[in-house]
């Protein structure tokens, strides 16, 4: 299997076993490389497979059914890009907003570099205005 087809796969598992089977502790521990950096204002500089368990975590605790739908993936080398949309409902605390119960989405886009297999670098582009508004509307 090329390189390429790799990096997609490992990508791939990492939403569809790790964010959307909420099996994040194992798949990230094993498909993020423990020096993996985020580049995220939030995280800024933060690294490794821990920092995607706490985030994934947070997410799963606010958003039930919680899932993750790809509808894109490019991949060139040792780059691969995601756009895709979260959903979920509103059932838990979010950014200091109290459960809705809305129905809520966030467009997302994520860059990342793979090597040997592992997520090295995280580029996450999400629309969290857009989700917040969601929270916010009467």
């Amino acid at each position: 299997m090329s390189t390429v087809k790799i990096n997609k796969s490992v990508i791939v598992r990492l939403y569809e076993e790790g964010l959307n089977q909420a099996n994040f502790d194992q798949v990230t521990r094993e498909l993020i490389a423990n020096d993996a950096i985020m580049h995220n204002i939030p995280y800024g500089g933060q690294k490794g497979p821990e920092l995607i368990c706490a985030i994934w975590s947070a997410l799963h605790n606010a958003f039930s059914d919680l899932h993750f739908k790809l509808e894109h993936i490019m991949a060139e080398g040792n780059q691969v890009a995601v756009r895709g949309v979260t959903t979920g409902t509103h059932s838990g605390t979010f950014a200091g907003h109290a459960p809705t119960g809305r129905r809520v989405s966030e467009r997302v886009h994520v860059f990342y570099r793979l090597e040997a297999g592992r997520v090295q670098e995280i580029w996450p582009m999400v629309d969290r205005t857009g989700l917040l508004r969601q929270l916010e509307r009467e």
